[in-house]
């Protein structure tokens, strides 16, 4: 696929910005084209088909965005889980995906093969490299048999929840993030 057009780089980042504010059904092309200062026809030339092509090409970026955060994280963090997980938590160069809203009304709303294309996809992208991370720990005796992808997706919810923390909050990102992860590895009991 080749490099979009610096207009083209402008609708879909605008695009974005309100999908991860509002979510994929409280956004009409109408208002990406008011926040680009632009008429809503001419949003037809970048997206022919359409909101729903351009909210599956922008979740499409977002979660290869988000692999490729993950997966450097996990990558760069010494090979304890607590490290790896604080890594992954304190990736704060992207929007939230609202994971919540993405399942609970944002995919139902979209056809049948794009939801199961952005499932499939943020499956590899988000679930697949922490389930990864968890049965490494667990072979190298940091941690008990978990279900990895209930675990994965509890990381992954409570670490989403962080950016509407940190905006509410004066509390770093940083302090947060590993708060979060010492919560789920550590628990909250006295020891």
């Amino acid at each position: 696929m080749s490099e979009p057009s610096a207009a083209r780089e402008h609708v879909l980042r605008v695009a974005e910005e309100l999908f991860s504010e509002r979510g994929y059904t409280a956004v009409t092309l109408k208002d990406i084209a008011e926040r680009l200062g632009v008429r809503q026809a001419a949003l037809y030339y970048h997206v022919p088909q359409g909101k729903e092509q351009l909210f599956v090409e922008v979740m499409q970026r977002s979660f290869r965005r988000h692999q490729k955060g993950i997966e450097r994280a996990l990558a760069e963090a010494e090979p304890r889980l607590a490290v790896q997980l604080t890594a992954v938590a304190s990736i704060n160069a992207q929007p939230p995906l609202g994971l919540a809203r993405l399942a609970r009304s944002d995919l139902p709303a979209l056809t049948s093969d794009h939801r199961a294309d952005l499932s499939d996809l943020g499956q590899r992208a988000l679930i697949t490299p922490l389930e990864r991370a968890l049965a490494e720990a667990y072979a190298r005796g940091e941690t008990r048999l978990l279900d990895t992808q209930v675990t994965t997706a509890l990381f992954l919810a409570m670490i989403d929840s962080i950016h509407e923390i940190y905006q509410a909050k004066a509390i770093s990102r940083e302090v947060l993030a590993r708060d979060t992860v010492e919560m789920l590895t550590q628990g909250l009991l006295r020891r």
